[in-house]
């Protein structure tokens, strides 16, 4: 009705002729172009070797998370990805088993050599080729080798891993080298190649559990045959270790004595 030049509409009665109820509809934004918090995960990303957003997710981990995903590592078992770590491996976590086994096995077989200097009543030196030592080998092993391998798979049509897989497992058996390299100050010649070579059984399983599967997957059969060099390389990479950063300063009976390199 209308008063004054006013229209005055009565509520109670509008609501009374649609059978006392209200309709409610909530209206959402339908913009789409809105910026998102979270960070895209590594497959959402356009791959480039310059994109380093591609890099980043690979990167962001907890320390407790690596710490734990090394421990799990030192335990041989198929799906370390899949289950350790949640399907997504990273980047960090290998760089960082790498780097300190570097330094584990320069500190401990320089120390061991200082001892064996200090008890033959000899002056103590130095030995900074040993760390350069340390570094091309375990770098070359843990990062080039991988990646070769990631690449003779793609070559021969292995599409069920990526190179950062290739990385992560490399990078992960090596953790078990870290108290080992610690439990070689022990001077026992034939303890030493127990340690090493333990040790290396125990990381070369860890491989082969996760890396079999994905070359058993190829249609072309003659790719299970790079388990063999897996192997092989592997056993190469303990003797280099024993060889070039525990031959020092042994008591007792050295099944292989070898003199040392530094």
């Amino acid at each position: 009705m209308s008063q004054g030049g006013y229209a005055v509409v009565d509520v109670d009665d509008e609501i009374n002729d649609q059978g006392n109820g209200l309709e409610f509809k909530t209206f959402l934004p339908t913009d789409t172009h809105a910026p998102r918090a979270t960070s895209p995960s590594p497959p959402d990303v356009p791959y480039s070797p310059f994109n380093l957003a591609y890099y980043q997710t690979y990167f962001d981990v907890e320390t407790n998370t690596v710490l734990k995903r090394v421990g799990m590592a030192m335990i041989p078992r198929p799906g370390f990805i899949a289950e350790n770590c949640d399907g997504q491996i990273d980047l960090y976590g290998p760089f960082w088993t790498l780097t300190t086994l570097i330094l584990t096995l320069y500190i401990t077989s320089t120390l061991i050599s200082s001892i064996s200097q200090y008890l033959a009543s000899s002056h103590a030196n130095s030995n900074l080729p040993l760390l350069s030592t340390a570094v091309s080998v375990i770098y070359f092993y843990g990062l080039g080798l991988p990646a070769l391998l990631w690449g003779a798979t793609k070559w021969l049509g292995v599409g069920e891993w990526g190179v950062a897989e290739a990385l992560g497992l490399y990078g992960y058996s090596m953790g078990v080298y870290i108290p080992i390299s610690l439990l070689c100050l022990v001077p026992v010649g034939i303890l030493r190649w127990v340690l090493v070579f333990g040790g290396a059984s125990s990381s070369g399983y860890f491989l082969v559990q996760n890396i079999y599967p994905v070359l058993a997957s190829a249609d072309n059969k003659m790719t299970r045959l790079l388990i063999i060099a897996v192997i092989a390389l592997h056993g190469g990479m303990a003797l280099a270790i024993k060889v070039l950063f525990f031959s020092n300063s042994t008591i007792g009976p050295d099944p292989l004595p070898v003199d040392p390199l530094f």
